[in-house]
C-alpha cells in the first residue's frame, strides 16, 4: 500500500549496479512505506559500473517508481580511446633506461594515460558523473511536477549528486537532506586530486560550502565526520548535521543457512570482503600466517584465506614467496548474496578500516555491520578511531594495529584455538544497525522536514 508523502531519492547509484554504494538508498527505498512515507527514485540510466547485481533489484517494491535518465559516460569513451592508442601506448612504454641498477624501470604512462589525467584533473569537476547533472536536473523537474515530493534526498558519492539536489530543491522549493556516505573535499582521495591543481580545489570547496549552506539536514555515517563538518562550517546548526551509520538487513540472510556452500566445510576459513587490499598493507598479516603455517602443521593444513571482492595481483609476489598460494584464495567480485553465503561459512572475519594521514579511522566499513550481524569473531586489523571503538562495544572483535606482527600471530592462533566456541556480542547495541531501524530515523527526519520551512526557499 503506497504512503500519503512521498520522498524523491536521487541516488547515482542505485540496482543493479552493485557494491555497497547502491545498499543504503536501496534499502531506504525497501523500508519508507512502513514509516509513512513513499519512496520515488531518481537514478542514472545504464551507467558504467564494474559490476552489476540483479538480484539486488528484487528488494525494490514493484509499484515503487524508478525513473532512470541517460547519462554521458566519459569512462565508455576513455575505454575506446584506450584500445585506440593502445598501440601508440605500447611503442611508448617500450623503451627501457639502461642506467637504473634495480633492474626494473617505472612504465613511463601512455598517451591514453596522460590525457584521461589531464581531463580528470581539469574538466571532470567534480567527479565523471558531472555529465548526468544537466539531463538529470531536467528530468527532475518533470518527475517533481508528476509526483510531488514533500521532500528531496540525494546520496553521494558521486559528488555530483549533491548539486543536483541543490539545483532542484532550489526550483521546487522543498526540504532537502544531502546524505554523504563519503567525505567530499577531505577524502584521502579528494586531497590527492586537488595537488598542483588549486583551481580544482577552490571549485569543489565552493560547491561544498554551497550544498552544506543549501541542504536543511546533513547526514554522515559516523560521529568524527560530523565533528568535521561543524568545525568546517561555523554557520552550521549542530541539529543540522545528522549521524546515520550504514548498517544490515536481516532479510539478507534468510537463504545463507539453505543456500550453497562456497567454503569447506572441514577448514578454518579466515574470510575478508570488499577491495581489502586497497585499505592496508597486507604483507604483516600474510607474514603472521606464513610462520603460524611453519610452526603448527595442523593450522597450514586447516587454514584458507578468502579474500571477497579483492582485486588480484597486488601481492601475488610475497604470497607466493612465503608458500602461501595454496592458502590465500582470491574469490572476487560476486554478487551480495552469494559474499554473504562466505561470511556465513567462515571462522573469523577479516576486517581492515581505512586510516586518515593523521592515523585515525573515521568510519566503520559499511561491510562491517553485516559482520555484526552474523555475531563472528572479528580479527580488525585498524588504527584507533570509530571501528575500533564499535567493535569493542559489539564485543566480537580483536582489534590489532596493522603493522604489529606479533599482536596478528597471536590474534589468529588464538581464534584457531576457540575455533569451536560461539562469539556472542552485544545483541542489544547490534540491533541498532538494522536497515529497518535506520529507516524509521530518516523518515522521522523527514517528518521534521515538512513541517518547517526550506533553507532552499528561504535562501532562493
Amino acid at each position: 500500500m503506497k504512503a500519503e508523502k512521498t520522498a524523491l531519492l536521487m541516488a547515482y547509484r542505485f540496482p543493479p549496479q552493485g557494491g555497497g554504494g547502491s545498499l543504503r538508498t536501496l534499502k531506504f527505498t525497501k523500508y519508507l512505506r512502513e514509516f509513512g512515507w513513499e519512496p520515488v527514485v531518481h537514478t542514472a540510466r545504464d551507467p558504467f559500473w564494474p559490476v552489476t547485481d540483479d538480484t539486488l533489484l528484487h528488494d525494490v517494491p514493484e509499484d515503487v517508481h524508478v525513473y532512470r535518465t541517460r547519462t554521458f559516460e566519459f569512462e565508455r569513451l576513455e575505454q575506446r580511446l584506450a584500445t585506440i592508442f593502445k598501440q601508440h601506448d605500447e611503442r611508448g612504454t617500450s623503451r627501457q633506461p639502461v642506467d637504473r641498477p634495480s633492474g626494473k624501470a617505472p612504465r613511463r604512462p601512455g598517451l591514453s594515460e596522460t590525457l584521461r589525467a589531464q581531463v580528470h584533473r581539469r574538466l571532470l569537476v567534480p567527479d565523471p558523473q558531472i555529465a548526468w547533472l544537466p539531463g538529470a536536473f531536467l528530468h527532475g523537474l518533470k518527475i517533481a511536477r508528476r509526483e510531488a515530493p514533500r521532500v528531496l534526498y540525494t546520496s553521494s558519492p558521486p559528488n555530483s549528486t549533491q548539486l543536483l539536489g541543490a539545483l532542484l530543491a532550489a526550483a521546487v522549493r522543498k526540504p532537502w537532506v544531502a546524505d554523504f556516505r563519503d567525505p567530499w573535499t577531505d577524502g584521502m582521495r579528494r586531497r590527492q586530486a586537488y595537488a598542483g591543481n588549486r583551481l580544482r580545489g577552490a571549485c569543489e570547496r565552493a560547491a561544498e560550502r554551497l550544498v552544506v549552506r543549501r541542504a536543511d539536514r546533513i547526514l554522515v555515517t559516523a560521529e568524527p565526520l560530523r565533528a568535521r563538518f561543524l568545525a568546517k562550517y561555523p554557520f552550521l546548526a549542530p541539529e543540522r548535521v545528522v549521524v546515520l551509520t550504514n548498517g544490515y538487513d536481516p532479510a539478507d540472510f534468510t537463504a545463507c543457512t539453505g543456500g550453497a556452500r562456497e567454503l569447506e566445510s572441514e577448514r578454518f576459513h579466515l574470510t575478508g570482503a570488499g577491495n581489502i587490499e586497497a585499505m592496508f598493507d597486507a604483507r604483516p598479516l600474510l607474514r603472521a600466517v606464513a610462520e603460524l603455517t611453519a610452526e603448527h602443521p595442523g593450522f597450514r593444513a586447516d587454514l584458507l584465506v578468502n579474500l571477497v571482492g579483492a582485486k588480484k595481483g597486488q601481492y601475488d609476489a610475497d604470497i607466493q614467496a612465503l608458500g602461501l598460494t595454496d592458502r590465500v584464495r582470491y574469490v572476487g567480485w560476486v554478487p551480495h548474496a552469494q559474499s554473504l553465503r562466505y561470511l556465513h561459512q567462515s571462522d573469523v572475519l577479516l576486517m581492515c578500516a581505512i586510516t586518515q594521514p593523521s592515523g585515525q579511522g573515521e568510519k566503520f566499513p559499511a561491510k562491517g555491520f553485516e559482520y555484526l550481524y552474523l555475531r563472528k569473531p572479528v580479527l580488525c586489523l585498524s588504527a584507533p578511531g570509530v571501528t575500533t571503538e564499535l567493535l569493542a562495544r559489539s564485543g566480537l572483535g580483536t582489534v590489532v594495529d596493522p603493522a604489529d606482527l606479533a599482536g596478528i600471530k597471536a590474534a589468529l592462533r588464538t581464534f584457531y584455538e576457540r575455533r569451536h566456541q560461539p562469539a556472542r556480542g552485544d545483541a542489544a547495541f547490534i540491533a541498532r544497525f538494522d536497515r529497518r531501524c535506520l529507516t524509521e530515523k530518516l523518515a522521522g527526519i523527514f517528518d521534521e522536514l515538512v513541517g518547517a520551512p526550506s533553507r532552499a526557499s528561504v535562501a532562493a
